[in-house]
């Protein structure tokens, strides 16, 4: 009895995974440097995440195609990114926000 069980528990296990969606990317400044800690969200969903040190980042989404995706981190201009199926962004380049550009002495 208690083998039918875990067998019957481990043959719902594929099932809680159906339905889930990625979306991943980097994320990298007008440099090709990586951004790190920027948020990155699906637009009017609560799903968020941050950046690692490559710029990298990972989201689920129960939605199979075409996201929205808002970037934003301290330093730059908030982004608005559209993802189509399939889920890769490759490289996302945001640009510096005035106070940054200053700093540096961009233009």
């Amino acid at each position: 009895m208690r083998l039918i069980t875990i067998v019957l528990l481990l043959s719902l296990v594929p099932i809680f995974g159906i339905g889930q969606h990625t979306i991943s990317g980097k994320i990298v400044d007008e440099l090709g440097l990586p951004v790190y800690l920027a948020s990155v969200q699906i637009e009017e969903t609560e799903t968020i995440t941050y950046t690692d040190f490559d710029g990298s980042f990972t989201l689920k989404s129960d939605r199979k195609f075409h996201w929205k995706i808002k970037i934003n981190s301290q330093g730059y201009k908030p982004e608005t990114y559209f993802v189509l199926s399939g889920g890769r962004t490759g490289d996302i380049v945001i640009e510096y926000d005035d106070a940054m550009r200053e700093l540096l002495g961009v233009n």
